[in-house]
């Protein structure tokens, strides 16, 4: 028998089971997702967010089973989760690769700081030094003898009178300045040259032995630097103070810093650091309120540098000038200033010449004179 041909419903029924066994057709979300995860983005979200950069991986895998398992529905799903995800750990990444860029910067800027640190401590360790040996220079040359002078004339007489009473009265401070730094012994000698040298000037009024008063205070101020010195190397022998201190300022500049922030106007000299107190006292003669306040407010400094012996100098003649001082060291007394050296330089250091109109009232003052221990 001769086989049939099958007929026309017999034919569409055999492509109907053909096509139901074909694989489902793959979604175009799986083929971007595919894209996507193989992006140079996705290749760097592996190593700057590998969690999130996996999690994309296991969506796309997902997708590819539902697919295999002919759910083109949920495979189309899961590929648009994974693009999804991909896109997240990209956002990861930039996040990761800010946060390290932020670290980074705040190292530098650490660092930056530090030298800078360093630098502004250096300078400041070079200022001091340069101010110590500026003090030290100006010490030296002040140690100098004094080149013989021709003698003067008559007229000059009065002149050379007036310049050998200021040099003695600065010699004599400078003197009280080693006393009060422990060294009395060390002028002993030098003060009774003073003594003799102002009983010559009462005495003789026609005499000025100018060399002699020149020659005493240079004598003093070599005392005193050599004081100051003595002071200084203790410090220097040990290591670790004398790391400190190259980079601490010099104390007489921390005193004058303090006394400025408490708005005094003080200034350095070859003492220490003075400050000049003028319009203490009211019109009964007693202290009057800013000035007890302005100073209990000195009184602080003192009470934070006790190493600083301290001295009051009256500019100024009369007994007026006497009461004021005693005032003065009784009321630094109160506020703990127990310790204060009085002098009286009468009217022999003055600011401006007598014949000024404005002599009078410049001229006279009160010295608050911090002896420096060291330079």
């Amino acid at each position: 028998m001769s086989a049939r041909k099958p007929g026309p419903l017999a034919a569409l029924l055999l492509g109907g089971a053909l096509l139901a066994c074909t694989a489902p057709t793959r979604p175009p979300a799986m083929a971007r997702a595919a894209e996507v995860g193989a992006s140079p983005a996705a290749v760097e979200a592996e190593t700057w967010a590998p969690q999130a950069h996996g999690h994309a991986k296991q969506l796309e895998q997902r997708a590819e089973e539902a697919l295999a398992e002919g759910d083109a529905a949920r495979a189309a799903l899961l590929a648009e989760q994974a693009i999804a995800a991909h896109e997240h750990a990209w956002v990861l990444t930039r996040l990761a690769r800010a946060e390290r860029r932020r670290l980074s910067a705040e190292a530098e800027l650490t660092e930056q700081r530090r030298a800078l640190e360093a630098l502004q401590a250096e300078q400041q360790r070079l200022s001091a030094e340069a101010a110590g040996l500026e003090l030290q220079v100006q010490a030296a040359g002040g140690a100098l003898p004094a080149a013989a002078r021709a003698a003067s004339t008559a007229e000059r007489q009065p002149a050379r009178r007036q310049a050998t009473a200021a040099l003695a009265t600065q010699a004599r401070l400078l003197c009280v300045g080693v006393r009060l730094l422990g060294e009395a012994s060390r002028v002993e000698q030098l003060v009774a040259r003073l003594d003799e040298l102002e009983r010559s000037l009462a005495s003789s009024p026609a005499s000025a032995p100018l060399e002699t008063a020149a020659s005493l205070r240079a004598d003093c101020l070599a005392a005193l630097s050599e004081v100051r010195r003595r002071n200084v190397a203790p410090a220097a022998q040990a290591p670790r103070a004398a790391a400190s201190a190259r980079h601490a300022p010099p104390p007489a500049d921390v005193v004058l810093d303090q006394l400025s922030a408490i708005g005094a106007t003080p200034s350095r000299d070859e003492r220490g650091v003075s400050v000049a107190l003028r319009s203490l006292f009211g019109g009964d003669g007693n202290l009057t309120a800013d000035a007890r306040q302005e100073l209990a407010s000195i009184a602080k400094v003192v009470d934070a540098h006790p190493d600083f012996p301290l001295m009051l100098v009256g500019h100024g003649d009369g007994r007026d000038m006497a009461r004021q001082l005693a005032a003065l060291q009784t009321e630094l007394g109160r506020n703990g200033a127990v310790a204060v050296e009085v002098q009286s330089a009468g009217d022999r250091l003055p600011l401006l010449p007598p014949s000024s109109a404005a002599a009078r009232e410049r001229n006279a003052r009160i010295e608050l004179i911090f002896v420096a221990p060291g330079f």
